[in-house]
């Protein structure tokens, strides 16, 4: 064979070579090229500060628009709070005023009436649910206590009708002592004498003194004068020096309740001003 036919032959035999090995591969060589992109941070989420919290509400004079930080409070926090600035108080009155009021039916319906009204009040007080500091409980509480302290009052008047010896044992009859002793007794020169001591001390501060000497003569000189005594003694005497004794009847001066309610809010409003 010559040297030009062994180079034709050789592809053949190169290729018979190949084919009669398989072809291997590596486990590197089955392994998925590795990733080298670098790894990709996920979108930045973004974040929004909540938006503040307002709160409207009506004074005497305006609307007002307070701003808070939101989440401090909750409406209805606002809204009871600003119930214990304005207060309750008990409509029902026992004191006569009038003659004509100086009756059993008077007092037995201002009695019922009284217990539906305080009982009622008190639970609305019990309920409400305020701004959560110190200062705001104990505003709360002491709004409970002066709704008792009205009632006890109250009470003690319609009592005092219906049981007079009760004026002479009452928490106020020491601070009272010639108006309880009056009312208790059914003696006219004593019911007289006392009245007589409140008119001439009512005139005082009356813009209209001979007024009151008129009425106080006329009603003197007549038959019902121990009921005109005693409608008086009880509205006008006995009424006004117990309720000096209360404790608890001014509390939005003395607590300074409306300039704490504003300092809730960092900004307000007001408009519809009068």
């Amino acid at each position: 064979m010559t040297a030009s036919s062994w180079l034709k032959l050789l592809p053949l035999a190169w290729l018979a070579a190949c084919n009669g090995q398989p072809e291997t591969r590596t486990a590197q060589q089955l392994r998925p090229p590795a990733d080298t992109a670098k790894p990709t941070a996920p979108p930045a989420v973004k974040s929004f500060a909540a938006a503040p919290g307002t709160f409207s509400w009506q004074d005497e004079v305006c609307t007002n628009t307070g701003t808070f930080p939101a989440g401090a409070y909750s409406q209805r926090q606002l809204r009871d709070t600003y119930v214990l600035v304005t207060g309750y108080q008990l409509a029902t009155n026992p004191f006569p005023f009038y003659i004509r009021n100086y009756t059993d039916s008077y007092f037995t319906k201002a009695a019922r009436t009284l217990k539906h009204e305080h009982d009622s009040l008190g639970a609305v007080l019990h309920g409400l649910e305020v701004v959560k500091t110190p200062f705001w409980q104990k505003i709360k509480r002491l709004r409970e206590q002066q709704l008792a302290e009205e009632y006890a009052y109250d009470q003690a008047a319609i009592q005092g009708y219906f049981q007079p010896d009760t004026w002479l044992s009452n928490p106020y009859a020491a601070a009272c002592p010639e108006y309880a002793k009056a009312l208790a007794s059914t003696d006219t020169v004593v019911v007289v004498q006392a009245w007589r001591h409140l008119v001439d001390d009512m005139k005082k501060n009356n813009g209209i003194p001979e007024q009151l000497e008129a009425d106080f003569k006329a009603q003197s000189a007549s038959p019902q004068r121990l009921r005109y005594g005693k409608t008086s003694l009880m509205t006008f005497g006995w009424g006004n020096c117990a309720n000096d004794q209360r404790k608890l009847t001014n509390l939005p001066d003395q607590y300074h309740l409306y300039d704490k309610f504003t300092q809730l809010f960092t900004h307000i409003e007001q408009s519809d001003c009068v």
